[in-house]
């Protein structure tokens, strides 16, 4: 082997001297015309002194600053990181048998808090409940409700990125990770479909956030959405009534050796919120932190309306018509001041069963509660699947995915004057496509897309199209757009290794713009790097092997010793792929090879278009599904409805089903013309089971806006 070139003699990338030339060309961009350096603008205070008014200084969105790092564990920490307060708190929910029973439902045995099993229950032959805990923090009600009922499935969301990223790695070192699912996003958009839960919890004071009570009906609309008929809400929030009249206006508190908070409070103009203000010192650095937050003082009548209001009906919780939450003021090691966490109320409600619903035992309030959960117990019953399902991941985001006609997009479309749309560039080769040129098929799919737009109210007249590379950086920098739908998947210049260029010069360029960043298309792009991250977090995938063509692998060193693998490990028919690429490049009918002299034959096909390094992958026979998603982590995703692949046309005519280059670019191939798609008759536990892979490679890629999972069973 060669001895690596030394810094010096390396040759910069192309796209950097591309970059380079563009950027000596350019003209300057108009909203900096002088190209001065300028001082940094002085560090804003960290302290804003005495503040008469403290509702004028609460931040539109508090929540997201408020709950972004380690300090509200700390300041908060004596009642929600104390083990001791959860696990109060959790018998507290126990002790009211509607919650009970659905804790117990589909179990055997019960994990006390000793860590002892208590089987003295009898085994539930029902299926397992699923539950919601909805603004959950770092977790800590979910993963002790997943310690304790093992046969459970738990769900937690919240809007904190670092709170839910802490539940997830708490959930890991407890080993919990296989029962508990954390998402990120806004609760007025859970991203889970309708009557998915049989509980819905929001504890520990998590309830009133918003400025207005419209958006905390929103909430309850949406708790209510995923609520299956009979489910069960409990609410955990500060009591309104006793907060607002016996609230601390001054306080001070020390949270550690080093470090104490301030803390002010004082009632809005109409004396429905609370206004709130931390001042954080540590005693060696000064003020490192004040801030400012609000919450709703609700009574528990107020409670009662709103959630009549969106289809909910109060119950009382533990036969108990008022019960109040004193656990905080009780238990707390630093007893002192605990404000809105001194004492709440449990409100509960349930969402009533129809009364045309096949359980003929509801009561003349069209429920009743005994009863609605075991009518949901078979309503929500699932089946076992046959056979796991195993993800084949195409390793790319994909920017053609649609609304399915028949779905209307229920986006807030945002004011723009122009819409600048970035495309691949008709004057070039394309490498990749039918005959590597441009076909009547891809000027077909533009217009599509323009009418889309229009259809969703952007006239053509104001869209602006770029798809001449030559200009892009030029036109871009010289007039700055508010915002940039790329859709340029083609790469800049047309070349594939070069689509996280066109987002990389956006970013440089400060311009918002939709779909992926530079570094999920880097690694999106190769198909091993997607896989083996995928195994690594617990996705299935295929056996694989890679065969590289100029670099050392010590496992597979030449084609003998592939198609010995292959035998041994993988098993004929094996499936061969480009090990990175786009388009399908190299996919084809012939990537299924059963022996070694069909391995050969395609090894040497791909060598003659330039591919030579490959994925050697488990041929699977089974069903291959489609799972399309929108959104964000800050505002909850929406899958599409899961469409399985029809080959039976395909399997008629004794090809390999599979979706290879001829599907995408070849209209006279069979593969164009005679696959097509439905919706997937999956089992619930499957379906759940592909999105939460969906979600966790998402995550993990650091995908955005929209994306294509592709997958299929063995």
């Amino acid at each position: 082997m060669s001895p690596p070139l030394s810094t010096t003699q390396l040759p910069a990338p192309s796209w950097r001297v591309d970059l380079e030339k563009k950027l000596e060309t350019a003209s300057p961009p108009s909203r900096s015309p002088k190209r001065v350096a300028t001082p940094p603008p002085p560090a804003k205070p960290v302290c804003h002194g005495r503040v008469p008014d403290l509702e004028k200084m609460v931040p539109a969105h508090w929540w997201k600053t408020v709950f972004a790092d380690s300090m509200y564990l700390k300041t908060d920490g004596d009642v929600v990181e104390d083990p001791d307060i959860t696990t109060e708190e959790v018998a507290m929910l126990e002790n009211d048998e509607g919650v009970a029973r659905i804790l117990r439902r589909g179990g055997r045995d019960v994990v006390d808090d000793s860590g002892d099993s208590d089987d003295s229950s009898s085994s539930d032959p029902r299926a397992p409940a699923k539950i919601l805990d909805l603004c959950c923090g770092q977790g800590r009600h979910s993963l002790h409700l997943a310690q304790k009922y093992p046969h459970l499935r738990l769900y937690g969301h919240d809007q904190s990125s670092y709170l839910i990223s802490l539940a997830k790695e708490r959930g890991h070192t407890q080993k919990l990770h296989t029962q508990t699912t954390f998402t990120v996003g806004d609760c007025r958009q859970i991203p889970y479909p309708d009557g998915h839960f049989d509980l819905v919890l929001v504890m520990g004071n998590s309830f009133g956030y918003f400025a207005s009570d419209d958006a905390d009906r929103t909430v309850l609309g949406e708790i209510a959405r995923v609520l299956a008929p009979g489910g069960r809400l409990v609410l955990d929030l500060t009591d309104g009534n006793y907060m607002r009249e016996n609230f601390a206006e001054r306080s001070w508190e020390w949270l550690d050796d080093e470090t104490f908070v301030c803390r002010e409070r004082q009632l809005s103009k109409d004396g429905l919120r609370l206004n709130a203000r931390e001042v954080v010192t540590v005693t060696n650095k000064g003020v490192v932190r004040d801030q400012f937050y609000q919450e709703r003082l609700y009574s528990r009548k107020e409670l009662n309306l709103l959630m009549r209001e969106s289809g909910l009906q109060a119950v009382v919780a533990n036969g108990r018509p008022e019960m109040d939450i004193t656990v905080g003021k009780e238990m707390s090691k630093r007893n002192e001041d605990l404000g809105m966490m001194e004492q709440r109320m449990l409100v509960m409600a349930v969402k009533p069963v129809p009364r045309d619903d096949d359980d003929s035992s509801s009561s003349s309030t069209g429920f009743d509660v005994a009863d609605a959960a075991a009518n949901e117990g078979k309503v929500n019953g699932y089946r076992v699947p046959n056979g796991v399902v195993h993800a084949v991941l195409n390793g790319k985001v994909d920017s053609s995915s649609h609304t399915p006609r028949g779905i209307t997009p229920t986006l807030e479309l945002p004011p723009l004057h122009n819409m600048v749309v970035l495309l691949g560039d008709p004057s070039r080769p394309c490498v990749g496509k039918l005959n590597d040129t441009w076909n009547e098929e891809d000027f077909q799919t533009r217009e599509k897309l323009l009418t889309a737009l229009s259809d969703l109210g952007y006239p053509k007249e104001t869209i602006t199209v770029l798809d001449t590379h030559e200009s892009f950086h030029r036109t871009l920098s010289e007039n700055p757009p508010a915002f940039v739908f790329n859709l340029c998947d083609e790469g800049f210049h047309n070349d594939a290794l070069k689509e996280l260029h066109v987002p990389a010069m956006l970013d440089m360029l400060q311009i918002p713009y939709s779909g992926a960043g530079p570094n999920c298309l880097a690694y999106c792009y190769d198909k091993g790097l997607v896989n083996r991250t995928a195994e690594a977090m617990g996705v299935p995938t295929p056996r694989e092997t890679f065969f590289f063509a100029n670099a050392a692998n010590t496992i597979v060193s030449d084609m003998s010793r592939l198609h010995e693998v292959i035998e041994t490990r993988i098993k004929y028919p094996a499936f061969i792929k480009p090990v990175k690429g786009d388009n399908s490049l190299g996919i084809t009918s012939r990537s299924i090879v059963r022996d070694r002299t069909e391995l050969e034959a395609y090894m040497a096909e791909l060598r003659g278009i330039g591919i030579g390094d490959v994925i050697v992958q488990e041929y699977l026979r089974g069903t291959e599904y489609g799972v399309g998603m929108i959104g964000n982590p800050s505002s909850g995703f929406h899958f599409f409805p899961i469409l399985e692949i029809d080959y039976s046309k395909i399997e008629a005519r004794s090809l390999p089903p599979i979706l290879g280059f001829e599907s995408k670019w070849d209209p006279e191939s069979p593969y164009w013309s005679e696959i097509s798609y439905r919706k997937a008759d999956l089992s619930p536990s499957v379906e759940e089971e592909l999105k939460r892979h969906c979600v966790t490679l998402w995550d993990r890629f650091g995908c955005r806006d929209y994306a294509r999972f592709d997958f299929r069973s063995d």
